[in-house]
């Protein structure tokens, strides 16, 4: 009986062993699964999404005139002037104004909330920040970030993505050479096209399945200060709406005040 005694503790520390190696055995595996489906790095695009980041890297906040043009199947197109004022830190407000005068209506965001305002009814929103969704404001699902790069002229790009070089020869500007993100799934998740002067002139995002979500063309050129600008902005989601932004007066790195991206509830 001691014998036993001595024995049956041996016993359970082998039995645990063997299960501590089966698990060490499964997960090494499973990690070497993982990393296996990660695509192969691309130097080469690595390197031209660093150039395309450096874009304008001295612009951080601006102000400006814009012609904004709604649309959607189906309906009449609205269209308004607006006082448009951004910072990279999350800070957007953009005032609308009616064609025949008046206020429209009013978005911003200061980095931590997102306030709507509906100037003709009154109406006021307030909400969390989160990951900046404009969807409410102009029907696009863009995010605060997403639109602020492309007013500093720079397309947004994922840094969880994977960038991929892809050349090739084609009698279309467009198709002859672009980058493109794909996730640890060889998923494509984003491509960026290029015209002949390796402007980017277009991106085109899509879900986890692939399937389209919405894109962005950008069409002609000023320069800034020194910046080299989009003069229009065309957003498009799947849905067949459509977002158009030209820009004027465009006043780079221009003075503004915290309390601009705020607004405080309309008074009754």
């Amino acid at each position: 009986m001691m014998q036993l005694f001595f024995l049956q503790p041996r016993h359970w520390m082998f039995t645990w062993l063997a299960v501590l190696t089966a698990m060490l055995v499964f997960f090494l595996t499973a990690c070497s699964r993982f990393s296996s489906i990660s695509p192969d790095r691309d130097w080469v695009a690595e390197q031209e999404v660093v150039r395309l980041r450096r874009t304008n890297i001295d612009l951080t906040q601006f102000k400006c005139v814009a012609k904004i043009i709604l649309s959607q199947p189906n309906h009449p197109s609205q269209s308004f002037r607006a006082a448009m004022a951004g910072r990279l830190t999350d800070h957007i407000r953009v005032d609308m104004f009616a064609p025949f005068g008046g206020s429209a209506g009013t978005f911003a965001g200061n980095g931590k909330h997102l306030f709507f305002v509906m100037h003709p009814s009154n109406e006021y929103y307030k909400k969390r920040f989160g990951d900046g969704n404009l969807h409410r404001a102009i029907k696009v699902d863009v995010t605060v970030e997403e639109l602020l790069e492309l007013m500093v002229g720079r397309i947004p790009m994922n840094d969880r993505f994977f960038a991929q070089y892809i050349q090739q020869n084609s009698e279309k500007e467009e198709d002859g050479t672009y980058l493109t993100f794909v996730d640890r799934l060889g998923k494509v998740r984003q491509r960026i096209f290029y015209n002949s002067s390796m402007k980017p002139i277009r991106s085109e995002w899509f879900d986890k399945n692939e399937k389209p979500i919405h894109s962005v063309t950008v069409q002609g050129l000023q320069t800034i200060n020194g910046f080299v600008l989009p003069v229009h902005i065309y957003l498009f989601a799947e849905s067949g709406r459509r977002v158009s932004l030209s820009l004027e007066r465009y006043q780079a790195n221009a003075p503004m005040d915290e309390s601009l991206f705020t607004i405080i509830p309309p008074s009754s």
